[in-house]
């Protein structure tokens, strides 16, 4: 017992624990550096680790716009990008690059011209797809064209026609080369319509310019498209209406029609209006004794239909011995003013009746006088 109290006692022991725990603790820190050595070799690992990916971009255009006018490009090119994971990742979510093809020393005709890119970052491989473009340019012109609309009459309904269209804007500005604007006829607005129409259409409607030929024309045009109304109604006509006197009324009795309204608006085929120039309304006078006031439908042939479809027809009844009356009056009355008119002649002649009389009566005495000498 003495004895192992004695080892336990031993200086030595204790340097052998101390150095058992020492070795316990550098084991137990290390762990934590060797894993956080792990980690950030895998993730230097994966940062370095290369990764390829294709975007398609817009293709810019380098050159004077305002004199020229380029065709034959593509609106957006393909690009192969290579390089680190992360730093393709960031490329493709931020694009902050562009590609472009620089045409501003080049004057018109057609011209091949290879792509390059700007912005890119140094460690990044690429290989853009197409490497080159062939492009046509030209002068280019500036036109303002009226809008023509079009579209398929023959998908009416049988019997209806449509009125004049309406737009939202009435001409359109086409850019294009020097040509191309000389060879336009017209901007048309395409109307696409169903079978059997009865109602009127509202579209938005896409702009073609087109050639004689009725080919499309390649040019810009400002508005790309314009809101179309067509009316779509059954045809109109207004013709004039006459009244007629039927049937028998008294014979001491004068009758005269009279209506307010002249004119009726018919619609129908235009068939059918067209071989209608005016409608006669009959009005009965039979059994008519006193002034009236009737209401008559206006008549229509099967198809046609009249606005208004009644008219209120006066009939204004005399008297014939009063109308005989008012004609003699008149006739005297004309008579008095003729011998009006004529006295006043006469005395704008300086002769009035009783200067006659007096000069009369002076020769006759005169007469006397020399038959008594």
């Amino acid at each position: 017992m003495n004895g192992f109290n004695k080892f336990f006692n031993s200086p030595l022991v204790y340097r052998i624990l101390a150095l058992g725990f020492a070795i316990m603790l550098f084991g137990y820190v290390n762990i934590d550096r060797i894993n956080s050595t792990r980690q950030a070799t895998t993730s230097s690992t994966t940062m370095l680790a290369n990764k390829s990916r294709t975007l398609k971009v817009p293709l810019q255009i380098n050159a004077d716009t305002d004199k020229y006018f380029i065709t034959g490009y593509p609106e957006k090119v393909k690009i192969n990008i290579e390089g680190p994971s992360a730093l393709v990742t960031a490329t493709a979510n931020t694009q902050n690059f562009k590609i472009m093809a620089n045409l501003e020393k080049l004057g018109v005709g057609k011209h091949t011209v290879r792509l390059r890119q700007e912005g890119l970052n140094k460690e990044l491989g690429y290989r853009i797809v197409p490497s080159k473009i062939t492009v046509n340019i030209q002068t280019r012109a500036t036109k303002r064209f009226p809008i023509q609309v079009k579209f398929n009459k023959a998908n009416l309904a049988q019997g209806y026609t449509s009125g004049d269209p309406e737009l939202n804007q009435s001409t359109a500005v086409v850019t294009g080369s020097k040509a191309e604007i000389a060879a336009i006829d017209s901007v048309v607005a395409n109307v696409n319509t169903e079978n059997n129409l009865t109602s009127d259409i509202t579209q938005q409607a896409a702009l073609q310019a087109l050639d004689q030929q009725g080919n499309t024309v390649n040019a810009l045009l400002d508005p790309q498209s314009v809101k179309v109304t067509i009316p779509v109604m059954r045809p109109t006509k207004k013709v004039p209406l006459s009244l007629k006197q039927t049937g028998e009324g008294e014979e001491d009795k004068t009758y005269h029609l009279s209506s307010d309204v002249h004119n009726v608006t018919l619609t129908g085929s235009q068939a059918s209006l067209d071989k209608i120039s005016t409608l006669e309304l009959s009005v009965s006078i039979a059994d008519v004794d006193k002034t009236t006031t009737k209401t008559i439908t206006v008549p229509t042939s099967d198809g046609v239909q009249a606005d208004p479809s009644t008219v209120s027809v006066k009939i204004t009844v005399s008297d014939s011995e009063a109308e005989s009356t008012t004609e003699s009056s008149s006739e005297s009355s004309t008579g008095a003013a003729s011998a009006s008119s004529e006295s006043s002649s006469n005395n704008s002649n300086g002769e009035s009746t009783s200067d006659r009389s007096s000069s009369a009566s002076i020769s006759e005495g005169a007469t006397s006088s020399s038959s008594s000498n």
